[in-house]
């Protein structure tokens, strides 16, 4: 489990360090990086996994017999992947193709998981810390953020309708899009159910600031992974009518608070709440809106172009720029899309079928722990529930080399899977 907590860390302390270093006005890359060497925490974190599930797969010799068609499925795509990196070697930058097979490394994760028995009681205890450190994180990354934007020191991207800080040397983002979702879910619940009144006051003013944050960046599909995880928690979580009227009106005033907290200061600066989030959701309803693509079915549609070329394997470890896109584009910005560019039809059929039985195990585990209510399962139901709203940026953002969001998402799935394994056996 160590090597868990080392990697949530390594996520979470790199998402602070955007906050860091624009306050202290240095480059990020000082705090992504390993000092003194050419590499990143997190690539660190990927490898002591992979390394320690090697180590301990030596030393339980027997486990080699221990296969699943998920298992099987996972080591044919790092096979396939590995094959990918070397007949497309330094058909750009070495560093970044090296970067790129080290996040695919992280299918290790599922591996290791699918190997190793993990204790309930180890599972429930990272999920509560996780809950803890991810709210007091984002506390602090998205107070930052309000902040700056109150201050007037922030930056407007996509069309000036998002609020970011501006950071030296951001060479890549380090998404909070797995994280979010849990905090705000497991906050919910443990608001309710928690008895430490520090812990409480903590995931409240963590909930707070989502929701301020939802306002200041008009993030579509944050937005609308809130609305539905409110609805997901009411609904799901509870067996009586006056339980989902109770939930109801605990989520309803949770944002009354913050709207009567922060509001004001919100309108003043000309982003009331109340018509910010309207103008979101009527944003993203309209689709013959010019501006509601972004200008993103341009690499989509040239990413789509150039697998037609490459229809089996794709392109490989190679680039959009590389292949003709202008280099003020950045990604295709889909999941889907972008695997065909790298991997062709074989490779993203391999992600594809491990990413189905991952999710058929995760609403298996579902119905099974529907039969005994009780908080260990509650706390594994909001964590499927949690993975199943990934799909939402799985379809809209370039998650296949986010490799920090990739591989908490990662660890979500394999220890559902984990426990999945130990039931149904």
């Amino acid at each position: 489990m160590a090597k868990y907590k080392f990697l949530i860390i390594i996520y979470l302390y790199s998402i602070l360090s955007s906050s860091v270093s624009n306050s202290l006005n240095v480059d990020v890359q000082t705090f992504y990086r390993v000092p003194f060497l050419n590499i990143r925490w997190i690539d660190v974190a990927i490898l002591i996994i992979v390394l320690n599930y090697f180590y301990n797969l030596f030393r339980q010799i027997e486990l080699v017999q221990n296969t699943s068609l998920l298992k099987i499925l996972c080591f044919v795509y790092l096979l396939f992947e590995s094959f990918q990196l070397l007949r497309t070697w330094r058909v750009i930058d070495v560093a970044g193709q090296i970067s790129w097979f080290l996040c695919t490394l992280n299918f290790f994760i599922l591996i290791d998981l699918l190997t190793f028995k993990m204790s309930d009681r180890k599972v429930i205890l990272l999920l509560k810390d996780l809950a803890v450190w991810g709210s007091i994180v984002l506390i602090i990354s998205n107070g930052y953020l309000l902040y700056s934007f109150i201050r007037g020191n922030t930056i407007l991207t996509d069309l000036n309708i998002r609020v970011a800080i501006e950071v030296d040397g951001a060479k890549e983002t380090v998404s909070k899009v797995v994280l979010t979702p849990f905090v705000y879910i497991f906050n919910l619940y443990f608001v309710r159910n928690e008895s430490s009144l520090l812990k409480k006051i903590i995931y409240v003013i963590s909930i707070f600031l989502i929701y301020a944050t939802l306002v200041i960046t008009n993030d579509r599909g944050q937005l609308v992974t809130i609305i539905l995880l409110s609805i997901a928690f009411i609904s799901m979580f509870s067996s009586t009518s006056h339980q989902i009227v109770t939930r109801f009106f605990g989520i309803f005033v949770l944002f009354l608070v913050f709207y009567l907290v922060v509001g004001s200061v919100l309108a003043n600066k000309g982003y009331d709440p109340i018509q910010k989030l309207i103008h979101t959701i009527e944003f993203s309803m309209d689709t013959k809106n010019p501006e509601w693509d972004k200008g993103r079915s341009i690499p989509r549609e040239f990413a789509l172009d150039v697998w037609r070329r490459h229809l089996w394997l794709g392109v490989g470890y190679d680039d959009l720029y590389h292949q003709g896109l202008d280099s003020t584009i950045s990604t295709s910005h889909n999941f889907i899309i972008t695997s065909l560019f790298h991997r062709g039809i074989i490779g993203t059929i391999i992600y594809l079928l491990i990413l189905s039985i991952l999710y058929l195990n995760s609403i298996k585990l579902w119905y099974l722990l529907k039969k005994d209510k009780n908080y260990q399962n509650d706390m594994l139901k909001m964590l499927i529930v949690v993975s199943a709203f990934w799909l939402i940026p799985f379809w809209t953002q370039e998650m296949i080399w986010e490799k920090y969001s990739l591989s908490v998402q990662f660890i979500y799935f394999g220890l559902l899977t984990n426990t999945y394994s130990q039931i149904y056996s």
